[in-house]
């Protein structure tokens, strides 16, 4: 499954993320892992949540994030959700990539059952209509 959070910049979304991990890390049985663009909010997050900071693998592309995220899931199989804050920081984004982005996101829900969570820097105004299925409120 993949959902996403969207707002403008200074919204809140970062916080609220780290309150929806921190607080699912408490109820799951597999992993929970946190990716940022940045090391800015890993003393935010329960010392259980596996914390990645993508800028230091280089990342530029989607494929390049999909990459990332099958190596993930490759090497710890039982991640349940993984939860990803600034995407836009880390790739160049638009509407386009990111109904790509989420066609390879639902690849690997579909083989390893993992929930992804993203954060967005969007008005939901602006969602395409195909992709208001993926908002959370």
């Amino acid at each position: 499954m993949v959902k996403f959070i969207c707002g403008k910049k200074g919204s809140g979304k970062t916080k609220r993320l780290i309150e929806m991990a921190n607080d699912d890390v408490k109820e799951i049985k597999g992993g929970l892992v946190f990716i940022e663009a940045t090391k800015k909010h890993s003393l935010n997050l329960n010392y259980n949540i596996r914390y990645i900071s993508a800028m230091e693998f280089n990342i530029n592309k989607i494929e390049t994030f999909y990459g990332l995220l099958c190596g993930i899931v490759a090497s710890d199989y039982d991640v349940e959700k993984i939860y990803i804050d600034g995407l836009y920081k880390m790739v160049e984004l638009d509407f386009y990539l990111l109904e790509k982005f989420i066609k390879y996101l639902n690849t690997i829900d579909n083989i390893n059952e993992t929930e992804f969570i993203l954060s967005m820097e969007c008005e939901k105004e602006d969602i395409p209509d195909n992709m208001k299925e993926y908002l959370i409120d």
